[in-house]
């Protein structure tokens, strides 16, 4: 190889790690508000252990959509507020708002086999009512709790069906 050659190498291997550098130190000066709210431990309880909580998974739409169309398979379980439940959710679910005060699960869910699968969801996004629920539901005794990525949002963005409550 000519040493021509091994120079362009070395500039292009040099312009490639800048730009790295570069887009690290940008995207940590746009983004230092939410890195020193990590540093301060804000984000603890968004995340949990899966150790400490060997029962919860998170799902995707398809398998949500799945268990769904299979009768009896799974128990839809909406963790946003009751209006936001009244004005659209997955059919035949149950609200349970979470809260942080929550520590109590309603008698008709405690009612269910620990062993049946529990499908948890909020908005979409950022929220994070549903993992909190899961918690407490796996807290409580359920072992097969999963919670939908996306939320409502994604159910009723990919067209699937959804009950409205009418006053």
């Amino acid at each position: 190889m000519r040493k021509g050659g091994n120079d362009e190498i070395r500039t292009i291997v040099r312009q490639v790690l800048a730009i790295g550098i570069l887009s690290v130190l940008v995207g940590a000066v746009f983004h230092f508000p939410l890195i020193k709210r990590f540093a301060r431990g804000e984000f603890r309880e968004a995340f949990f252990i899966r150790e400490d909580y060997p029962g919860v998974r998170m799902i995707g739409l398809v398998e949500a959509e799945d268990l769904f169309f299979a009768p009896g398979a799974a128990v839809f379980i909406d963790a946003r507020s009751a209006p936001e439940f009244r004005e659209g959710r997955v059919p035949g679910a149950w609200n349970v708002p979470y809260e942080p005060s929550l520590t109590r699960i309603p008698a008709e869910i405690l009612a269910l086999p620990f062993e049946h699968a529990l499908i948890v969801y909020c908005e979409g996004g950022d929220c994070q009512s549903s993992l909190e629920l899961a918690k407490v539901l796996h807290d409580n005794g359920f072992r097969d709790i999963r919670v939908l990525t996306g939320g409502w949002e994604a159910w009723r963005q990919a067209g699937l069906p959804e009950e409205r409550t009418h006053d």
